[in-house]
């Protein structure tokens, strides 16, 4: 049976619809992906390093009084030009000095050394995830040539580095004969202020992404 040729070319037509339907993504289109994916993987790893310092730091207050630092606010929206009032900075204050381990051991009491260990385990691990995925996400950005990202992901590392080295302090504070508590909740700090520098800077990446941004740093 000789078909007419009418059938022959709807036919064609569908096949050449059907095979459009499947065409492979473009060249760019697994690293655009794949930098989505460690652009919110490296926020959640960022939310769960603070969170961790800052349980640690709950904790310090809890059971051994030490008052938790005061986080800074996020920066205000800048008044229009026409109605922005000059005013001198108040100068800062200056921190309290932290006694020395003897006397906040006396005071205190020692901090228990599981609970120090396992804080600071759990801190590594997080700012060791962020890396790799910050790591990733260069691989990514320089694929896609966005050089705007590689700039921001360069202050992000900078930014983790200040994180990894007070981490460092902290880990070996915990490594010594006891465990003074104002003295672990002030390298703490200093780990949480680096964390929410980087944190804010990751923000402006999250901000670029379609769809719904994740929440800002706090």
């Amino acid at each position: 049976m000789r078909c007419a040729p009418a059938l022959v070319a709807l036919f064609c037509v569908a096949l050449a619809s059907a095979t459009t339907g499947f065409a492979a993504p473009d060249a760019g289109a697994k690293a655009r992906g794949d930098y989505g994916f460690y652009n919110r993987a490296t926020h959640n790893a960022l939310s769960s390093a603070r969170s961790h310092v800052e349980t640690y730091q709950r904790y310090l207050n809890d059971t051994h009084g030490i008052p938790l630092p005061a986080h800074d606010a996020p920066h205000p929206a800048l008044p229009p030009a026409a109605v922005a009032v000059e005013r001198p900075a108040a100068p800062a204050a200056a921190p309290a000095p932290i006694a020395d381990h003897a006397t906040q051991i006396a005071t205190h009491g020692p901090v228990d050394e599981v609970v120090a260990r396992e804080a600071s385990d759990a801190i590594a691990d997080d700012i060791e995830r962020i890396q790799r995925h910050v790591t990733r996400m260069r691989e990514q950005a320089t694929t896609l040539d966005d050089r705007e990202a590689l700039k921001t992901l360069t202050d992000i590392e900078g930014k983790l580095g200040v994180a990894r080295r007070g981490h460092a302090a902290l880990h070996e504070h915990h490594a010594g004969e006891s465990i003074a508590a104002a003295t672990a909740m002030d390298l703490a700090q200093k780990v949480n202020d680096a964390l929410r520098a980087a944190h804010a800077e990751h923000d402006t990446l999250m901000r670029r992404l379609p769809g719904k941004a994740a929440s800002p740093a706090r």
